[in-house]
């Protein structure tokens, strides 16, 4: 039985550039440092079903989630984050709710993060996706009190909907 969202990972070219920005951005806080050669590619293969595999990796502690970041050595990233659209099949975005989109907007601005826009209101809340360094989709959300099912500091997320 699911009992809860754990962590989503991503693949980055540069660690240290997303240890940076999703900590310093976007507060979390790194909890575990990793990293694997050919000593463990074959277990890593069995996981993942994907051969040859070398990395380092970063498990962050947020507010009420981990996520975990890789930089894969072997076998290499293919494919561009930056040409991938929000519409695209797959994992379309990462949403962080946010307290106060405008002071987290320009920090995330100030960090690298890639943006095409403002915060825009929707309904009383405000809501922007941008880029992290590296072309991953993201949403900052400021959800409003008309929203209270929506908002994690409304409804306790660890309880059965």
């Amino acid at each position: 039985m699911i009992i809860g969202f754990h962590h989503p990972g991503i693949v980055v070219p540069d660690l240290e550039k997303a240890r940076q920005f999703y900590c310093d951005a976007l507060g979390f806080r790194v909890i575990r440092n990793y990293d694997w050669d050919e000593s463990f590619s074959e277990t890593a293969e069995r996981v993942m079903g994907v051969a040859g595999t070398a990395a380092k990796c970063l498990l962050l502690n947020g507010q009420n989630c981990f996520l975990e970041l890789f930089e894969y050595q072997e076998p290499k990233s293919k494919g561009d984050p930056f040409s991938r659209q929000a519409n695209d099949n797959g994992l379309a975005h990462l949403c962080f709710q946010v307290t106060d989109i405008f002071m987290a907007f320009e920090q995330v601005k100030s960090a690298g993060a890639i943006t095409h826009g403002e915060p825009v209101q929707v309904g009383e809340g405000f809501s922007i996706y941008i880029r992290d360094p590296f072309g991953n989709i993201l949403e900052l959300a400021q959800i409003s009190a008309d929203e209270a099912d929506f908002d994690l500091m409304q409804k306790n997320v660890a309880q059965s909907p």
